[in-house]
């Protein structure tokens, strides 16, 4: 039976009439579209509302098929047909659907679609009621877009996360929880959060628990016993639940950090050992550089002696000798200072070791030094039958350094030079660079094979040599002439062919001014 509008007698004397009564009411419900169709779909009627809805004039609707109001492909795939024919066969079709504004903007919508029949049950068209939802979507689109966020964030999480009630029982826990603990969920609902960790710990986290239950956020560190026994060390973060300004609850947030304090106290303890070596590398340094300045020291005093006394014979402040007697004086005196340079070398050597000798830079002319040198060289290469020479390629080359240092290393330089060689020359060059003066030390003896090349600068170390046995010697001379270079700011650097000889360049800086 078709509803009818009833109304209590005393009331219906105040109000206007039925008809009247239908016409504001449709008129002044604005929130709705309502609009009357004829039976072939057609717009009979146009309310306020359906013009702020769909956005056309009482004029532009008017007479035109109502599927004015759905999508294309709705058109297009007979939706509107098919709502009409439910809605004639079936009393009524209700639906939520996108519909098509005038400007072509959808809007999410519910429709009410229900037949109208006169007095004889004949039916007379169409009544459509419209609300739009749009915004409702939009905002329950929101909510399940944050919910599915959380949702992920909370799955997939490598942390372990879990939510808690005021009482501290488990709420809600993600798979990283699940593995970290060792137990399902279900098994820890029955536990309070603090009990979940080891006993000598579980007071303090329960503090923390209730501070974070009061509104205080809390950060920790702790461990727990996983169901298989395995001590899990963790980083806690504690954060309160907030809902409508309530506190309902505690986030637990735990970060297993068991790998990470294990490699960090390896590190520590690999420092640790490394120091220690360290340490006691400079020990032993320390203990041999000693051991060989008191050693060389103690043997200077009667090698003193023996040379002194040498001399003396020699010179015949003793009385003359016989010539059978003057040669093992000779070889005594040479074997002697040969001895004293030996030790000079170790002792120099470590000097540079323990660093107890500072440099003092001055402007030095290094013509002058060279050119003492060379002369000090002179008559253990005349010895050998050697050529000494010296070139200078600037007038005025002064270098920024230690004028001692300066002659112990280019004494070490010529000393090399003449002990190793044979037969030829030994020349010196002196030359300017933009922000160098560079000497060379230039040799014709027996060079330096290129595989020994990288140890030629190496401590007590020596080539398998003829002449080098036969000479002797410490091995000390180049390492100490590197250590001196590197000392005093320059640098060292040798170019050898075996047989031929070498040339040894020392760069030392350039004083400007």
């Amino acid at each position: 039976m078709p509803h009818r509008l009833r109304s209590h007698p005393a009331a219906s004397a105040a109000l206007p009439g039925r008809d009247e009564l239908y016409r504001l009411l449709v008129e002044n419900v604005t929130d709705y579209a309502i609009i009357l169709l004829s039976p072939d779909g057609r717009v009979v009627t146009w309310t306020e509302g359906a013009e702020r809805m769909f956005g056309y004039q009482e004029a532009e609707a008017l007479g035109r098929t109502f599927d004015l109001f759905f999508p294309p492909e709705d058109v297009q795939g007979g939706t509107p047909e098919r709502d009409l024919a439910q809605a004639a066969r079936e009393g009524r079709c209700e639906t939520v659907a996108w519909r098509v504004r005038k400007d072509a903007s959808r809007l999410w919508a519910s429709v009410v679609l229900t037949a109208i029949h006169d007095a004889s049950g004949r039916m007379i068209g169409f009544g459509q009621i419209t609300r739009d939802l749009t915004e409702r979507k939009e905002v329950a689109e929101r909510y399940e877009e944050s919910r599915q966020r959380y949702r992920s964030l909370f799955e997939n999480n490598p942390d372990a996360v879990c939510s808690f009630d005021l009482d501290g029982t488990l709420r809600t826990a993600n798979p990283a929880a699940e593995s970290l603990t060792g137990h399902h969920a279900d098994d820890l609902r029955s536990r309070a959060f603090w009990t979940l960790f080891v006993p000598g710990d579980r007071e303090r986290m329960r503090a923390l628990f209730q501070a974070a239950a009061a509104g205080q956020p809390q950060t920790a560190q702790s461990a727990l016993l996983q169901g298989a026994g395995r001590r899990v060390e963790l980083r806690l973060t504690l954060v309160p639940i907030l809902v409508g300004g309530d506190i309902i609850g505690v986030y637990c947030i735990a970060e297993d950090v068991t790998e990470r304090l294990r490699a960090e106290a390896e590190r520590e303890s690999l420092l640790l050992r490394e120091r220690i070596a360290r340490a006691e590398a400079e020990a032993a340094n320390a203990a041999k550089t000693d051991f060989l300045a008191v050693v060389s020291h103690e043997l200077k005093t009667p090698l003193h002696a023996i040379t002194g006394f040498a001399d003396l014979l020699h010179d015949g402040e003793l009385g003359p000798l016989t010539d059978p007697q003057r040669r093992p004086v000779d070889r005594i005196r040479t074997n002697g200072r040969q001895l004293l340079r030996m030790i000079e070398d170790v002792l120099g050597y470590a000097r540079l070791d323990s660093g107890e000798d500072g440099v003092r830079l001055e402007r030095v002319p290094l013509e002058r030094v060279l050119a003492e040198l060379v002369d000090e060289a002179r008559k253990g290469a005349a010895a050998k039958g050697l050529a000494l020479s010296m070139e200078v390629h600037d007038e005025i080359c002064l270098a920024e350094t230690d004028p001692g240092r300066v002659r112990e290393l280019i004494r070490a330089l010529l000393s090399n030079a003449v002990k190793f060689t044979e037969a030829g020359e030994v020349r010196v060059t002196l030359r300017r660079e933009p922000a160098w003066v560079a000497v060379e030390v230039q040799d014709t003896g027996i060079g330096i094979e290129p595989e020994q090349m990288p140890r030629v600068w190496d401590p007590f170390w020596q080539a398998e040599h003829p002449l080098i046995r036969k000479v002797g010697g410490t091995g000390l001379g180049l390492s100490i002439a590197r250590r001196l270079s590197s000392l005093l700011g320059g640098d060292i650097a040798v170019v050898s062919t075996p047989g031929q000889g070498s040339t040894f360049t020392v760069r030392l800086p350039l004083a400007h001014g």
